[in-house]
């Protein structure tokens, strides 16, 4: 034996057939990280990587063709007006039963924000696109099968629909998230649009959806009425069809003319880690800088005000009411909990107004007044529903477009300049901050003032709509209009009390105030549409069943408009 000292690594006995390990790492040795991160990702690439390089302005193309169609196939949870009442018809569902339908799936999309957020942030949004077509292909195709082989005999059938139409809502979140999440990497310098575009087409959505319900091939033989389980069949196999197409194309584009010297990763596509920190070297941006809300003057007059002594906050320092936490998200939910309940209810308002009777020597005058767009050999239940699906829909999205450009009209953000005096004095800020213009309507304001119209829009539906349902339009309108004002006004609220850093994490806990908010009142219009024979089974007919619900809204909706503008004077935003 030698006298040498023994090896460092000594032998052993290898087979043939097995992998044999690297040798131990002298402490000297850096570990090989990209190799590490290449076993890793191995399987992920395998799955997801489309090992096709295209030219850029195809894969510009497919990008934005991948949001766009995903963005207009999002929002199927909201097309309950136009198939829930005759899925609560064909298995004679009362009207609480129905709601507990709808709720499911409202809280599916609230419920799994934060997840299905989080879940592509980390791994892209077209790991995004593929979580939302299983979800939805589950949901819709599970929805159908349990119309078709379910009766009215079934026990707790409406129990299962709700696991469905939950499925459904989580489907329409992570849609959300993966459009939004590609939209805004893909084209930084133009932030703004990036999210405007494709947060209208999600607007639109429920339009375009429950457009198709109107061809022929959903109608039930010898009848005028859609074969609910038909549609929803159809929905089940295109939401995952396009989300699937997003999975393989909604890739992020990198923006080399912007980008300049900065490489960015070569499957970046894959990596939004190594991604991201590329665009956050490009933009100057850290972990305290917001990417929606607020803009980079935001970002710095928070960090000026950390600096100064202010203090942060966590998900603990909200649940204790920090900053009023609990009060405006209270205020919150008595506005919009109204408007939640009219989109998911709005299919039964209609149905409430067209009584038997009516639906015979009556249906001529009854069409005429509703609905005078439609001729009468066009008009049935389905048309009009349709058509305040549209009203919703449209009217939120256009009010969403105009109270962005007015509010930042109304009350102009400040913008950060350069403070001489930091120069001299360190410890002076870096940077003033100034408003241009002065503020003519405060945010806070002009989502109280929002509120109090919707409240308006109540009072005067519960004392106007007789029984023909004339001017439901108005409702259904103005209803969407103000949901839509309110739901663009509100999170710039938040970002300025709260901070613009601090963003996510105090919206996503004050958004869950608006999904109680929808459950309250959805079950509020159930409870009190009681029908005139006094048996919850029946359905309920005439302007009683919604009368004295709207009442309550119109009162909710003024005490919280109050709140609103109370805190926001307190808050001076």
């Amino acid at each position: 034996m030698s006298s040498s000292s023994p090896p460092l690594h000594p032998s052993t006995t290898h087979y043939q057939d097995e992998p044999q390990p690297p040798p131990p790492m002298t402490p000297l040795e850096p570990p090989d990280v990209p190799a590490i991160l290449r076993s890793k990702r191995s399987l992920k690439r395998q799955i997801l990587s489309l090992n096709v390089t295209l030219p850029r302005p195809l894969q510009i193309g497919l990008t934005c063709f991948s949001i766009a169609i995903s963005a207009v196939q999002a929002n199927g949870v909201y097309c309950w007006g136009t198939y829930g009442p005759d899925v609560a018809r064909s298995l004679k569902l009362d009207i609480t039963q129905a709601q507990t339908i709808v709720i499911g799936g409202t809280l599916g999309v609230y419920l799994c924000a934060a997840p299905l957020g989080a879940l592509t942030d980390k791994y892209g949004p077209r790991v995004g696109s593929l979580v939302s077509a299983g979800f939805s292909l589950i949901g819709y195709q599970s929805f159908a099968a349990i119309l078709r082989s379910a009766t009215s005999e079934t026990p707790f059938v409406h129990i299962y629909l709700t696991i469905a139409y939950f499925l459904v809502g989580a489907a329409t979140v992570g849609s959300y998230f993966a459009c939004l999440t590609c939209s805004s990497l893909s084209f930084p310098s133009h932030p703004t649009l990036a999210l405007s575009l494709p947060l209208s087409l999600i607007g639109l959505s429920a339009l375009v959806l429950s457009s198709f319900s109107a061809l022929p091939i959903f109608s039930l033989k010898h009848s005028r009425e859609l074969d609910a389980a038909k549609f929803l069949f159809f929905l089940g196999i295109l939401s995952p069809a396009v989300n699937l197409f997003g999975s393989l194309f909604m890739k992020v584009i990198p923006q080399p003319e912007l980008f300049g010297d900065i490489k960015l990763p070569e499957d970046a596509e894959n990596d939004m880690g190594e991604m991201s920190e590329s665009i956050g070297q490009l933009l100057r941006l850290d972990e305290r800088t917001p990417m929606l809300i607020g803009g980079i003057e935001a970002a710095w007059e928070e960090i000026e005000a950390m600096e100064s002594g202010k203090d942060s906050y966590t998900a603990k320092d909200l649940l204790k009411d920090y900053q009023g936490f609990w009060s405006f998200g209270i205020f919150l939910a008595l506005i919009i909990g109204p408007g939640e309940m009219v989109i998911a209810s709005i299919g039964s308002i209609i149905t409430s107004l067209l009584p038997p009777t009516a639906l015979h020597s009556d249906i001529s005058m009854f069409f005429t007044t509703l609905a005078p767009s439609f001729t009468l050999t066009n008009s049935n239940p389905l048309a009009v529903r349709n058509k305040h699906v549209f009203l919703l829909s449209l009217t939120s999205t256009i009010a969403r477009l105009v109270t962005g450009v007015l509010a930042d009209y109304l009350a102009p953000p400040l913008h950060a300049t350069p403070n001489p005096a930091h120069r001299r004095d360190p410890t002076q800020p870096s940077h003033l901050f100034i408003r241009q213009r002065p503020v003519r309507l405060s945010r806070s304001a002009f989502a109280a003032l929002a509120g109090a119209t919707l409240g308006l829009i109540f009072a005067w539906s519960a004392g106007m709509l007789g029984d023909t349902g004339a001017h439901l339009s108005v409702l259904s309108a103005g209803a969407g209009a103000m949901y839509g004002t309110i739901f663009t006004l509100v999170p710039a609220v938040v970002s300025h009390h709260y901070g613009a850093t601090n963003f996510g994490l105090a919206w996503g806990m004050i958004s869950y105030f608006a999904a109680l908010g929808s459950i309250v009142y959805s079950y509020l219009y159930a409870l009190l549409s009681i029908p005139a024979s006094g048996d919850p089974s029946d359905q309920c007919y005439g302007p009683r069943c919604f009368k004295f619900t709207f009442i309550v809204c119109a009162i909710s909706c003024m005490i919280g408009s109050v709140g609103v503008i109370v805190l926001g004077r307190r808050w001076k935003v």
